[in-house]
């Protein structure tokens, strides 16, 4: 079981699914998980291809789950790259035949510019000026900075401002929280049912998901309370 080498705590998600439902094709969240995990995650991925300019176009995911967006990209004939940090995540994709590079998105060294940057829940990890200056630098002219992601519901505007500061033009900006946000309370309960056989496969401790546990009760928390959204940008580099 490959994934229970990724860092945590992705490979608490990763074998939480895997215990509850015998498998898992993503580590994000998913829209309306009422008609079941799996068909709510591919929701998610499915509005992102909706918002993609046509193939060829070259595409930077930033954070690759376990490559399965990845995958569908390439099938519909998009040159694709992904870069992630986590060795193990690579691993799990080696048999994927991906154009994959190991690293954070801050520290990428690249002399490529892309038509499109992809950030799906990947974009809450890194401050939001360096995110969008280095975003800048790796798009083309008239491409496309998308991010689906949760923030908090106060940095929305922070965030579109700045972005228009740097060179970007918002050409959409849509709050998906009725639909993403139910996923956390599935990430609950099914954590907590597999607690002792997570404990002991991943050699963590009780510390630690405890205090996963504790966090994702109070991300669900602001939800409930809108001082957190879960909200997709679509940004335009301007020239």
């Amino acid at each position: 079981m490959q994934h229970t080498n990724f860092t945590f705590p992705l490979n608490v998600y990763a074998h939480a699914l895997h215990l509850e439902e015998g498998y898992f094709n993503y580590l994000h969240y998913g829209f309306n998980v009422e008609q079941g995990i799996h068909k709510a995650q591919q929701n998610s991925t499915d509005f992102i291809i909706t918002q993609l300019p046509p193939a060829p176009a070259s595409i930077l995911e930033v954070g690759i789950g376990i490559g399965t967006t990845a995958k569908q990209l390439v099938k519909l004939g998009y040159d694709y790259t992904g870069v992630v940090p986590d060795p193990a995540q690579i691993t799990y994709c080696n048999d994927k035949q991906l154009n994959l590079i190991e690293s954070n998105f801050e520290a990428l060294s690249s002399t490529k510019q892309y038509d499109i940057i992809l950030f799906q829940e990947s974009a809450q990890y890194i401050a939001s000026n360096i995110l969008l200056e280095k975003a800048y630098t790796l798009l083309k002219p008239k491409a496309y900075l998308l991010i689906l992601d949760e923030i908090a519901t106060e940095s929305i505007t922070k965030l579109t401002t700045l972005a228009n500061q740097i060179g970007f033009e918002v050409m959409a900006q849509n709050d998906f929280t009725a639909k993403a946000s139910p996923s956390i309370a599935y990430l609950i309960e099914t954590i907590f049912k597999h607690r002792l056989t997570l404990l002991r496969d991943l050699k963590i401790s009780s510390f630690a998901l405890t205090q996963l546990l504790y966090q994702l009760e109070i991300r669900n928390k602001e939800y409930q309370e809108k001082s957190f959204s879960y909200c997709f940008f679509k940004l335009c580099r301007k020239k």
